[in-house]
């Protein structure tokens, strides 16, 4: 049975999952009108390109120790058959394939309320930990339950103290609105085929964005077996899960350093029709959505070789992140594996 792609994501120190198909975006926590009406677990309601969102916080919905808010926080927009939810989360782990075998059904004690849909649908094992397996009709239907529906949402906060903006110093409010800012003036008309899903990588010590289009996952690189008559390029194989992955160091055709100090940790698997490798890198960030507007031409005077294997720029935060092309540089024939001679 195939695999299927999860984001993960950390609060405390539980691991969670979200089948990546059930998530359409994830953005920096941005400023959020409270609710007097909703419980404790909304977090409040965020104005997204001219949709009114309600955005949960995770921690408390979930029974963790409340907790005030921070910037370094995210928010990842779930979709359930037409309805949709923000959850408020600690950190972006990063996207994982995880088999049906491995999956084990949770216990009938997650659900205490026979009428509602299960929170909790499975549980996996991720190298020496256990990932919580979440199920997004509970979340959506968890949300509507607890916010006030239709026009009652912002009538309600009228006039009233934002709860979720007092507990910040006025200087990260002022963050907190720019982003809330960024977010309500995008077209309404925008779509999902219009939002590009990047990871934020670490590749020889500098960070990258890279295109989750063809990415199957991203995994801790075990044991190496090394291939003879290969170029330096090819790092060697390794066993995924029975099946067998050979790792490409990158690092020079972007002319960074290829002299490794210790032996690789982690590896994105790229997934190219037949075409399935593990390229090394040095960590992952982050999971980020940005509009297909907003990436721009690689500037002349970065890079005036025109690396074919760079395609553009997009803002990270306060900084520029180089897009990097793995596709077309795994589909060159000089990173074919010649195991002949």
């Amino acid at each position: 049975m195939n695999a299927t792609s999860h984001l993960l994501f950390a609060l405390d120190d539980t691991l969670y999952g979200l089948a990546a198909r059930a998530v359409q975006e994830i953005f920096l926590l941005p400023a959020l009108t409270s609710l007097p009406e909703a419980g404790p677990e909304i977090a409040g309601v965020l104005n997204l390109r001219g949709q009114l969102l309600p955005v949960l916080n995770l921690r408390l919905f979930l029974g963790h120790p409340k907790q005030p808010n921070s910037l370094g926080q995210a928010v990842v927009l779930v979709q359930h058959e037409g309805q949709r939810v923000g959850l408020v989360v600690d950190q972006i782990q990063n996207v994982e394939a995880i088999a049906p075998p491995h999956i084990t059904t949770a216990p009938e004690t997650f659900c205490t309320d026979n009428t509602r849909p299960a929170l909790t649908f499975g549980l996996a094992q991720h190298a020496d930990s256990v990932i919580v397996l979440l199920n997004p009709e509970a979340l959506v239907q968890g949300a509507a339950g607890l916010a006030p529906s239709g026009s009652a949402r912002l009538a309600a906060a009228e006039g009233i103290a934002n709860r979720f903006m007092t507990q910040f110093a006025p200087a990260d409010q002022q963050v907190l609105r720019e982003r809330a800012a960024g977010l309500a003036q995008l077209l309404a008309t925008e779509n999902a085929s219009e939002q590009l899903a990047l990871a934020i990588v670490s590749l020889a010590g500098e960070q990258f964005a890279l295109g989750l289009e063809m990415v199957h996952e991203f995994t801790h690189v075990s044991q190496i077996t090394p291939i003879p008559c290969c170029p330096p390029h090819i790092v060697g194989n390794m066993n995924l899960r029975g099946e067998i992955l050979t790792l490409v160091d990158v690092r020079r055709f972007f002319n960074f350093s290829s002299a490794a100090t210790a032996p690789p940790q982690k590896a994105v698997v790229m997934r190219l029709g037949p075409l399935v490798a593990g390229v090394v890198i040095d960590d992952v960030f982050d999971v980020v959505y940005v509009n297909a507007s907003e990436v721009a031409a690689m500037p002349t005077a970065v890079h005036s070789n025109d690396n074919p294997y760079l395609k553009g720029v997009a803002r990270y935060g306060d900084t520029m992140m180089s897009l990097l092309d793995l596709p077309t540089l795994l589909t060159q024939g000089e990173l074919v594996v010649d195991q002949s001679g």
